[in-house]
């Protein structure tokens, strides 16, 4: 445990290195972040422990989670910060925030895509009510500065499969009558709500629309390419790819990731919409014989398995806008993002 947690502060220390005046902005600030004992909010967690430790920055955080109290106990080197506050509840009933609170960002969301189809419904609600909910919240404030709105790169639908990367201009089409579509389509609607929150009352609104991670505090029970690859991979393998892996996706350092969210919380512009995460494509079938290379003996990779006709497809966002507006960078290439992530599994496994 030790060991993989001075892994994830080396990687929280070297991602903000250079950085802290971007960031100057949040200096001494209250920031609420829902969904905090996410993979994302555990970051952003990690990234202002060094904030506070290295930089003097002496900000506090409140951490609203439905599991907030069990996460602080698994996780005590954050669980003890004095200046975490642990709230816990279920965002569709959020009411307040804490009145100093003057920077916000809403990571609250049910994004586990089996959920999809045996809780639709809740998926449905917790992205668009509960966006609606902290919404209203953030209007009662009074000074509020920032306020950052997950989305998602899903939102966009479809991509041409002759094109290699999407803009934040970029729309595709969803299937809205396929109960699949429910967390694409929540999560745009809940733009569009907070769109209305900005014609309203001139709430500083950033949203961003992540795409794909790796790194710590990811489990590997999560249906999701990257983590099934290297969780069959811990297993001996074989690797499994449904269709030929000819799919593409791109993969960010979770470390990068956060650091990006900070930075749309200090210097995003209100009203923009930012995508986060790599523009370096990559094909499943690349990435499992990537991954296999952290272990030996070799775990095989087998294509075509499970559902026949699996359609190949491809999600790989343009991010100029936020490398310009942000002066963020991608520090961390796909390969040493791989290794940095298999090494910390290996750590918590023993």
């Amino acid at each position: 445990m030790n060991r993989a947690i001075a892994l994830v502060h080396a990687d929280a220390t070297a991602v903000l290195a250079g950085q802290a005046d971007r960031l100057a902005a949040l200096r001494g600030q209250h920031v609420f972040i829902s969904g905090g004992t996410g993979i994302l909010g555990t970051w952003l967690l990690e990234l202002i422990k060094v904030l506070n430790e290295a930089h003097g920055f002496e900000m506090k955080a409140t951490v609203f989670s439905r599991n907030a109290r069990h996460f602080a106990q698994c996780w005590p080197h954050l669980g003890n910060l004095a200046w975490i506050h642990w709230q816990e509840g279920d965002i569709r009933y959020l009411t307040e925030l804490p009145r100093d609170v003057r920077y916000i960002i809403h990571a609250a969301a049910l994004t586990d895509r089996r959920l999809f189809a045996s809780q639709p419904g809740a998926v449905g609600e917790i992205n668009s009510l509960g966006t609606l909910r902290i919404l209203r919240a953030a209007n009662l404030l009074e000074d509020v500065q920032k306020f950052v709105l997950m989305s998602s790169g899903l939102v966009y639908g479809a991509q041409p499969w002759e094109l290699p990367r999407i803009d934040e201009k970029f729309a595709g089409p969803l299937r809205s009558n396929d109960v699949g579509a429910v967390y694409p389509e929540s999560k745009r609607f809940a733009e569009v709500l907070a769109q209305c929150a900005v014609s309203e009352t001139k709430l500083p609104v950033v949203t961003l629309r992540p795409f794909a991670f790796v790194g710590p505090y990811q489990s590997l029970q999560l249906p999701w390419a990257v983590t099934d690859f290297i969780r069959d991979s811990f297993n001996g393998g074989p690797i499994r790819i449904m269709g030929d892996g000819v799919t593409v996706r791109s993969i960010m350092y979770v470390s990068d990731y956060a650091h990006w969210v900070l930075a749309a919380l200090a210097a995003g512009r209100p009203g923009e919409t930012y995508n986060v995460g790599s523009a370096e494509p990559v094909d499943l079938l690349t990435l499992a014989n990537a991954i296999t290379r952290f272990f030996a003996p070799v775990p095989e990779v087998r294509t075509r398995v499970g559902q026949a006709g699996h359609d190949r497809n491809r999600l790989v966002p343009d991010t100029a806008k936020a490398q310009r507006d942000l002066g963020v960078s991608q520090t961390v290439p796909l390969e040493a993002a791989l290794q940095k992530s298999i090494e910390w599994h290996r750590c918590m496994q023993g």
